[in-house]
């Protein structure tokens, strides 16, 4: 057995929990957890601040069943209101993640240890562990990975399915000030999307709005021409994702060809897209899908994109994220000592997997539909 050295004070009657990774998810789930009485220890690779994609979807409805169940009849904001500051609509990925930060930071019974790298995963009758980097063993009752589409945590839940792997595309993101296309916004909805003339793809193009925060637009391009330059880079090796190319990471001459191509493109899209490849600052992400065939393994499983990931075209990833959390905070609402852990886990992944299963399928049918185009 494992010793759960690493919580403070005394261990509650309902229990421990690690979750490894403090993206949306992981955050999401670490309040769900201590809102259900678990002490909860999170670890997170990365440091503290830091930046993502672009544009998430708000919905009012999204979680608004999780509530802080301490017995006092309480009721605390839900996530989706952390995340969304109760207004539904397009995000910032970092504006949604900091007040899910700031949420965590201040709920009881959490834990949050960044720049801690997670290099080894188990379990045994009794508990579930990792090892950080520098060697220390950390212990809980239950282990549960938010840790992302490469995630570490689901090798040991499905070691013979342990890859999402690459979807057929790019999606090359960024932002631009109002003041890029000014107007544009009026009359239109929060998003619009339009196909791209000469198989280029298709596109996205948002506006933020965002409260005390000054307008601005988001824009995606969904490309599925760029295969050759993302196994040269190094961000696709054989089928597998790799990584993400930020910013200068970006070959100029990339730049180069975004910025020819736009300008076959429609107003406003080729001036909100030519502003952000100006200033080089773009994100390209070579898209990946998971279905899922398992969420657990005795005291281990998956949320969020660890467990499912789908196409951004589906709107419903960071949505499902937040309905693994609610479901595990509900399920943990008990205790999750001993047996009990494990039972939760298997209730969790009856409940959930097939969800997640559809949600994956979903969306492959667009990324066949840009592959089919004629002119690729």
């Amino acid at each position: 057995m494992v010793r759960a050295e690493t919580f403070s004070g005394p261990i509650p009657e309902r229990g421990t929990a690690i979750v490894v990774g403090a993206s949306l998810a992981g955050l999401a789930l670490s309040i769900s957890l201590a809102r259900s009485g678990l002490a909860v220890n999170v670890f997170e690779r990365a440091a503290e601040e830091r930046n993502g994609g672009t544009g998430l979807r708000l919905w009012a409805g999204m979680g608004e069943t999780i509530r802080r169940r301490d017995g006092s009849g309480f009721s605390a904001p839900t996530i989706a209101s952390i995340a969304s500051s109760g207004v539904p609509g397009p995000e910032g990925w970092a504006t949604v993640r900091r007040r899910l930060a700031d949420a965590a930071a201040t709920e009881p019974g959490i834990s949050i240890h960044y720049e801690s790298e997670v290099v080894e995963i188990g379990q045994d009758a009794e508990t579930a562990w990792i090892k950080d980097a520098s060697g220390k063993v950390h212990g809980a009752d239950i282990l549960l990975g938010a840790d992302g589409h490469r995630s570490m945590v689901r090798r040991s839940v499905d070691p013979s399915h342990p890859d999402a792997t690459y979807a057929g595309y790019t999606i090359w993101t960024g932002k631009a000030p109002y003041e890029a296309a000014p107007g544009w916004a009026e009359g239109h909805n929060h998003m619009d999307m339009i196909t791209l003339p000469h198989g280029d793809g298709a596109m996205i193009v948002g506006e933020t709005r965002t409260n005390g925060e000054p307008r601005r637009y988001f824009w995606q391009w969904y490309d599925p021409t760029s295969d050759d330059y993302l196994h040269e880079s190094g961000a696709l090796v054989e089928n597998v994702s790799q990584h993400s190319l930020v910013n200068e990471g970006i070959a100029a001459s990339k730049y180069e060809d975004i910025h020819r191509r736009a300008g076959h493109w429609p107003a406003p899209w080729d001036q909100i897209v030519r502003h952000s490849v100006h200033r080089r600052q773009v994100i390209a992400t070579p898209i990946a899908e998971y279905v899922p065939r398992r969420l657990t393994r005795g005291r281990i499983a998956i949320i969020g994109d660890a467990a499912h990931v789908p196409s951004p075209m589906t709107g419903a990833g960071f949505d499902t994220g937040l309905g693994d959390a609610e479901t595990l905070g509900e399920l943990t609402d008990h205790d999750v000592v001993g047996r009990r852990g494990v039972e939760v886990l298997k209730t969790y992944e009856k409940q959930r997997l097939r969800t997640a299963q559809r949600m994956v399928r979903s969306g492959q049918g667009f990324g066949r539909s840009l592959l089919n185009h004629p002119n690729h």
